[in-house]
């Protein structure tokens, strides 16, 4: 899943922000590529015999259209897009346990509520209880001036 490595509820990344700050679907001619790289990711998915709980790698079982990625990153001053796989989380704020049984109870009113406030993610995927766990004592802060 793409969200199981964001360690945040989703926000707007448009507003006050840059061109070259914001999201690299928004940037001019970019966003052809990225939604037609989206399609095919889909076409596998529904081609896949397992759907969209297709396995990711190259002994796993293909779809007619080939191995399907968890993700697919672009690199545009090489020209080169990179299928990548990631383990899940178990408190990502779209396929967590806790989120799938809360749109499977609530269906679209969930949807309609976390777009107007996504932080509710956070807390009902583990999220924010995870952070609060987190002691400031327990995290490594390094830039790029540190020497290892």
């Amino acid at each position: 899943c793409y969200f199981c490595n964001d360690m945040n509820a989703p926000a707007d990344s448009l507003a006050f922000r840059t061109l070259d700050q914001q999201c690299t679907v928004t940037r001019p001619g970019l966003s052809g590529l990225s939604s037609s790289t989206a399609v095919e990711l889909i076409a596998a998915l529904v081609q896949h015999p397992d759907g969209f709980a297709a396995p990711y790698g190259p002994q796993t079982k293909q779809s007619c259209l080939g191995v399907v990625p968890h993700q697919v990153r672009g690199y545009v001053a090489d020209y080169r897009l990179s299928p990548a796989e990631t383990e899940p989380f178990k408190n990502c704020i779209c396929c967590s346990q806790g989120v799938m049984e809360r749109y499977e109870e609530e269906g679209l009113e969930f949807i309609a509520r976390i777009v107007t406030n996504s932080a509710e993610l956070e807390k009902i995927s583990g999220l924010q209880a995870m952070q609060a766990a987190v002691r400031e004592d327990d995290v490594l802060a390094f830039d790029e001036f540190d020497d290892f």
